[in-house]
């Protein structure tokens, strides 16, 4: 018997989600640059303030999210110059970046709507799009010194009378672009012009490098109600098993976001007390700080690395914990590098190809073992490299 004739027609042809979550059997050896599962651990003094939370008795219904947490991600979002005029009406509390993403869309794509996504592209959009109906129109982005940037003529070509919103990362994934201020501006100007709403995936915005600062869309002029940023704690406070999340965005677009069936309470009470903890408290940024130095220390020396094997070129990011350096010069498919060094070196790393026609002839690299971890995979890329350039 065949049950697809029961089911919603769209999970019958559902798009391809991101290539990096998938599980990865223990294998003795392996270095797994693939997923951006950071690898430091969620620190004590979070579990500390999810145990007492429990222990305190929250744990009981908390229908739009509990208060401390709703005003901490208000404070926060100051640093980033937008100001949260009602944090309960701005504000919805999501379990994780993707539940962020499903939410967004299901508040707003009709069937036959179209989402513009600048391209190289993470690929965990591709499916939430297709379970609405939404079909996915890439622009290729161009190189400037080596990093992608947003090509707004490509974008300009790609709206149609069924646009309904553009997507971008900042900074992003997979190629470390921090959007410059004259780069918001054009959006910001293509939102109002072509009257389409702005979907900021904001998840990476503490890990920003050397002279590069993260600006936020929202808080620019008449971009308040045409802009949904997208939040996780995942890369934040390394919270890939806790799922923490949030979507900001102005009142009136938020009270349909809101509307879209997700859940009693999306993310636990006693994690939404620690998250606030995290938020405000000493302890929870100096912890940010400490993963961002040693981010950064690894994105440097790998950069280096890289630069120094022939047929590899790799800027530096200027933001995420992720290189994308272009190894067209080897004279072979990302794929099938991807493979040989899985294959011969045991080491995992996504081909650039998985992010769109684009981005063939890179890799991406997510920078999530320490430091001696990063050097030995220096190492293996560079024996493959050197073992089969052409």
């Amino acid at each position: 018997m065949s049950v697809s004739k029961y089911v919603k027609k769209e999970l019958s042809h559902l798009g391809g989600g991101s290539a990096t979550r998938v599980n990865v059997p223990p294998r003795p050896g392996l270095i797994n640059l693939g997923a951006g599962d950071p690898d430091f651990d969620q620190p004590e003094f979070i579990n500390k303030a999810v145990y007492d939370s429990m222990k305190e008795g929250k744990t009981h219904y908390a229908f739009s999210g509990v208060p401390e947490f709703r005003q901490a991600i208000a404070q926060y979002y100051k640093k980033f110059g937008y100001e949260v005029k009602d944090p309960f009406g701005q504000i919805a509390i999501e379990s994780g970046g993707s539940q962020a993403i499903f939410r967004a869309f299901g508040a707003l794509f009709n069937p036959g709507d179209e989402l513009i996504l600048p391209e190289p592209t993470y690929g965990g959009y591709s499916q939430p799009a297709s379970y609405f109906g939404t079909k996915i129109v890439k622009a290729p982005s161009k190189k400037v010194k080596g990093i992608f940037r947003p090509d707004f003529d490509n974008i300009r070509k790609a709206v149609t009378s069924n646009t309904k919103a553009l997507l971008f990362c900042n900074p992003d994934n997979p190629a470390g672009t921090v959007y410059t201020e004259d780069e918001l501006r054009q959006l910001a100007e293509l939102s109002i012009e072509k009257d389409i709403i702005i979907i900021a995936d904001e998840i990476y915005v503490e890990f920003t490098w050397d002279n590069h600062v993260h600006k936020s869309l929202i808080g620019m002029k008449g971009m308040e109600e045409r802009t949904l940023v997208l939040m996780s704690f995942s890369k934040t406070f390394a919270w890939t098993g806790l799922r923490a999340g949030f979507i900001l965005g102005g009142p009136e677009l938020m009270r349909y976001v809101g509307a879209v069936p997700t859940g009693i309470c999306s993310m636990p009470v006693p994690f939404q007390y620690a998250a606030a903890k995290a938020l405000t408290t000493k302890e929870g940024w100096d912890f940010v700080a400490m993963m961002k130095n040693q981010y950064y220390q690894r994105v440097k020396h790998f950069v280096k690395r890289m630069n120094e094997i022939p047929g590899i070129s790799c800027p530096m990011p200027e933001g995420t914990f992720y290189t994308f350096p272009d190894i067209s010069g080897l004279g072979i498919s990302s794929a099938e590098f991807s493979k040989l060094l899985n294959e011969e070196e045991n080491l995992r790393a996504a081909s650039g190809s998985g992010y769109g026609p684009t981005s063939e002839g890179h890799m991406r690299f997510a920078l999530v073992v320490p430091m001696n971890g990063i050097e030995e995979a220096c190492n293996r890329i560079e024996r493959c490299a050197k073992k089969h350039k052409k």
